[in-house]
């Protein structure tokens, strides 16, 4: 078996079907995950090593990054999946919103790849990954904490870029729809198809075929990886 890859948020869409693919192809994988799920006996059942923790509290994020250290001494790479979607609640809440944004979508990753360094280093070819969204680029009016964390994670994987480079590499990908949730209606789907100049819904495989390409590279750090199906070309 090769180093293990680190998924956080591996339990569900992206992180899930990514730590399989891992999985099926013989790949070590360690998974964090919030909520106990029936997928984590699948992937356990498979070999991943699974971590509950929960990034929406500075004591959370240190717990997990402990005992992350203690559990994997190596790693081959890291993948920074975890992520939390809800709209903007409005009022006096907006700013605890805002902070829970920015606590999971960038300080758990800042704190998670800084004391799990060594355990990079201990790998040939190691790097960091940051699932970003299309969004970052061009703001949200219903998701404007999401939205402006996921762009502070862009700007977070050029500095971890520069911080760690020439050892270890740093990147993230910006995808814009993957997959359909199983409660979004017919008129939502048929809305967001069209915003794409390739009109298609194209699954996770490509999100991963994207992270290998970034895992692999060793000649790119510092780079933002677009998977949109050319929804720039639509805007005015």
């Amino acid at each position: 078996m090769t180093d293990p890859i680190l998924i956080t948020g591996g339990a569900t869409r992206l992180g899930f079907a990514l730590a399989n693919y891992y999985l099926n192809h013989g790949q070590s994988v360690v998974i964090t995950y919030r909520s106990p799920r029936p997928q984590i006996e699948q992937l356990t059942d498979l070999g991943a090593l699974c971590i509950q923790a929960d990034f929406s509290t500075d004591d959370g994020v240190y717990a997990a990054a402990q005992e992350l250290q203690d559990k994997c001494p190596v790693l081959n790479s890291i993948v920074h999946n975890a992520s939390s979607w809800f709209t903007d609640p409005g009022g006096r809440q907006n700013l605890d919103h805002l902070a829970l944004m920015m606590r999971v979508h960038v300080g758990a990753p800042m704190v998670l790849t800084e004391m799990l360094v060594p355990a990079l280093l201990g790998s040939d070819n190691p790097s960091v990954i940051h699932l970003s969204d299309h969004v970052a680029n061009r703001g949200s009016d219903q998701h404007m904490a999401y939205a402006a964390s996921k762009s502070a994670m862009l700007n977070l994987t050029k500095s971890q870029a520069k911080k760690y480079a020439p050892d270890i590499r740093v990147n993230a990908l910006c995808p814009a729809l993957l997959e359909f949730r199983d409660e979004d209606d017919a008129a939502y789907r048929e809305r967001t198809v069209a915003k794409s100049a390739l009109k298609i819904v194209p699954g996770f495989d490509v999100a991963i075929e994207a992270i290998c390409y970034l895992q692999s590279n060793r000649y790119t750090t510092g780079s933002v990886l677009p998977l949109d199906g050319g929804r720039p070309l639509g805007m005015p």
